[in-house]
């Protein structure tokens, strides 16, 4: 909340303490939010706020396996909401239909709850979430904005809302109030991860790769304290990487990724599907990226006893990982998985269901793409690129898509095809060192 200690009953001033301290984390995307509140709610199992702030934390990171955990914890505060303050059991009626694996339910819940709370900076993230999830591009911008004007400056938690705001307003392509948004969040809070990475955006979709890399490398200390990067800092490198290579600066495209994303990424999707997008523009470009593509695909492999089939968007990237390395074995599981997630529900329906839709398309042209069957991956993917952000993630994630198109028709012996796709990434960013060297490339074929 935008205000921990209004309307929340605490067991104890330590309990309040950590509260605010997770908060805090969670909204600067700095760190574990986890850490400051799990040892509380061991201690107080009926802390009604803790188990709500893990549970919908916990399944809101797009891993089947923390779900289980996270409805654990939200089931269990709604065995207490009797003890909670009004604004507590509204927030927690609005959750509760994730126990349920229902995102969209959830969604629309949490704006029936903004109307009355339209100052809970923790519900306006949750809600951030879940449209970011479920590739809700009007929503990310809508959401916030209809809070905003109860929003201002003497309220603490006020850049967390600017930084979701900015960041709706450059995914709806809004540029310039995107920036200004993103840059007045961090006149508040420096420090604040998200506000960073909306700046960040804009720079790559404007294609201003000279002063985005000056602007982040000169914030390094206040979105990478530590060294080397960990959780949402990595991301942020990310962006970094994304602007070298656009400059065609391939030794410091791979020095940041090395240095600042993969040491910091852990086992989380999140940071693996980086790694792989970055690989794969690399690859694409027909740079040699040695062995870390097998690395990639190794650390993608540990997570198919529980993840495929759970979110599309994670399913992608691991596939990608995979053809890059030659198992198209690791492919067909992760086609097969989406299949049934497609026809049954799955395990996690309301996440499964909604992005396998538009999931299993992607995949089958990443195993035909990798089975040399350019033609067939060239055809799914001009079928499917412009409804894929039904699987979530940024404008700036999605682009690998059309770079797998160009590409697709390319090796198929269909160069005028390739052209008609990169015409658009020309027409839109005019200064895409990328979209100049994929011309190239066309030209010499």
């Amino acid at each position: 909340m935008s205000r921990p200690a209004e309307d929340v009953a605490h067991p104890s001033a330590e309990a309040a303490a950590a509260l605010h301290a997770a908060l805090t984390l969670f909204h600067n995307r700095r760190g574990n939010p986890l850490a400051p509140i799990l040892p509380i709610v061991d201690a107080h199992p009926d802390y009604l706020f803790g188990r709500l702030f893990l549970g919908a934390v916990l399944i809101l990171t797009s891993e089947r396996r923390f779900r289980a955990a996270g409805r654990a914890h939200l089931h269990a505060a709604l065995a207490l909401a009797a003890t909670g303050s009004d604004r507590e059991r509204a927030l927690l009626t609005a959750l509760a239909p994730l126990t349920e694996d229902n995102w969209a339910g959830t969604g629309r819940a949490l704006d029936r709850y903004l109307v009355d709370h339209p100052t809970d900076a923790f519900a306006l993230q949750i809600g951030q979430t879940i449209d970011f999830f479920r590739g809700d591009s009007l929503n990310l911008r809508n959401r916030i904005a209809r809070a905003l004007p109860s929003w201002s400056r003497a309220l603490p938690g006020y850049s967390h809302v600017l930084a979701m705001y900015a960041f709706g307003l450059e995914e709806c392509h809004e540029y310039a109030h995107a920036e200004a948004a993103g840059r007045t969040a961090l006149e508040i809070e420096p420090q604040d991860g998200w506000a960073i990475h909306a700046v960040a955006h804009v720079f790559e979709m404007q294609g201003r790769t000279g002063e985005g890399i000056d602007w982040l490398r000169a914030r390094r200390p206040d979105w990478a304290p530590a060294d080397p990067p960990d959780g949402f800092s990595c991301h942020i490198a990310w962006h970094l990487a994304l602007l070298h290579l656009d400059r065609n600066e391939i030794d410091d495209c791979l020095s940041v990724l090395d240095r600042w994303i993969v040491p910091g990424v852990g086992d989380f999707s999140y940071g693996l599907a980086d790694v792989t997008a970055l690989l794969w523009r690399l690859h694409i470009l027909g740079i040699d990226v040695g062995t870390r593509m097998a690395e990639n695909a190794s650390a993608w492999t540990a997570k198919q006893a529980t993840e495929p089939g759970y979110y599309a968007f994670n399913d992608v990237h691991a596939a990608l990982a995979f053809a890059g390395a030659g198992q198209l074995g690791a492919v067909a599981d992760l086609i097969a998985a989406a299949r049934e997630a497609l026809a049954t529900g799955g395990s996690g329906a309301g996440i499964s269901a909604e992005t396998a839709a538009v999931g299993l398309p992607v995949l089958c042209a990443i195993a035909d793409y990798a089975a040399g069957r350019f033609d067939a991956a060239a055809d799914a993917l001009s079928d499917v690129r412009d409804r894929a952000q039904a699987f979530g993630g940024s404008h700036a994630q999605r682009d690998l898509l059309t770079l797998l198109l160009i590409s697709a028709a390319r090796q198929a012996g269909q160069p005028q095809r390739a052209r008609h796709w990169l015409n658009e990434r020309r027409m839109r960013v005019p200064a895409s060192g990328l979209a100049r060297r994929l011309f190239e490339q066309l030209e010499r074929a």
